[in-house]
């Protein structure tokens, strides 16, 4: 059973994010230690979102010539244009970094891309970065999606006093490296192992009743070249305050209603690689979308504004 959002004729554009999710439809959630995750269904063309590739060996990330926290530099030598997630980690460098939006890197070109440190403690190493890593937890992909540095830091001090973790520069990776000894392994090999399901483009998370993070692809493909990575992010969504524990479907499906509102006219050009981007700051949904020629490649929200 899927509970829809459908407003009239479906169409590709992305230049408006309420006609993209026109149609769009949530069903049962997979739901594990009060975490819930709706499959979020999207029909309409793959178009040209099935061009985009994903990191491979012809995509190498690093420092600017003169290194700088906020901006790294990557370049794609491959004959294809990659597509880089809002949230996803990149190691090594001098810091760990994470991604501040989502970003199309076109083929043959070297390009900056925005990001904020996860790893507070440490300035020195290589200059080049191991690659694309996991994709950080909900509160520390919100506050890099607003460029909150000092957020994102204590975000990750949460994180790891949260688990009794201990990392003498701060650093996300300390919970990363965790995972496998941790007895949340199973759970997360567990609900891995029951998607992404057929036709199913995104996925909404709560947690106790409050929706935590909303993710949209622009096709099956994107959205499973993510699944791991965003199962294991949704597991460790943090302690909900709320007094309710029922995760509905309604409250997922208001809250991609509230965020498509706020996505207000068209999306202006991503000043990083190419696509039309759109961030969203106010005071209940902080989110971002991009496009590339006027079809959703990726949309993400969270809860909470400025």
């Amino acid at each position: 059973m899927t509970t829809n959002m459908s407003s009239g004729t479906a169409t590709n554009t992305a230049t408006d994010l309420a006609t993209v999710v026109s149609q769009t439809a949530i069903g049962r959630p997979i739901t594990k230690r009060g975490v819930a995750i709706f499959p979020v269904y999207r029909p309409g063309s793959t178009g040209v979102t099935a061009t985009l590739a994903r990191p491979g060996k012809n995509f190498d990330v690093r420092e600017k010539a003169t290194p700088t926290v906020p901006i790294l530099e990557v370049e794609n030598s491959g004959d294809a244009p990659v597509v880089l997630f809002a949230g996803e980690t990149l190691e090594g460098g001098r810091q760990q970094r994470v991604l501040n939006q989502s970003v199309i890197i076109p083929a043959h070109t070297v390009t900056d891309i925005p990001v904020s440190c996860v790893e507070q403690g440490r300035w020195h190493g290589s200059h080049k970065f191991d690659g694309v890593g996991e994709m950080a937890p909900p509160s520390i992909r919100r506050s890099a999606n607003r460029r909150d540095q000092g957020a994102v830091w204590n975000s990750v001090d949460v994180l790891l006093s949260e688990r009794h973790l201990v990392s003498h520069t701060s650093a996300l990776d300390a919970y990363f490296q965790s995972l496998p000894d941790s007895p949340d392994m199973a759970a997360i090999d567990e609900v891995t192992s029951w998607g992404p399901l057929p036709q199913q483009t995104g996925i909404v998370v709560m947690n106790r009743g409050e929706v935590v993070s909303l993710d949209l692809f622009g096709n099956e493909t994107l959205l499973a070249s993510m699944w791991e990575t965003l199962v294991r992010s949704a597991l460790v969504s943090g302690t909900s305050t709320s007094k309710s524990t029922t995760n509905r479907a309604d409250k997922a499906l208001n809250f991609l209603r509230r965020f498509t509102r706020e996505v207000r006219g068209p999306l202006g050009r991503s000043d990083f690689g190419l696509g039309q981007w759109r961030q969203v700051t106010t005071d209940r949904v902080t989110g971002q979308v991009l496009a590339l020629d006027d079809q959703l490649v990726h949309a993400s929200a969270f809860p909470g504004g400025r």
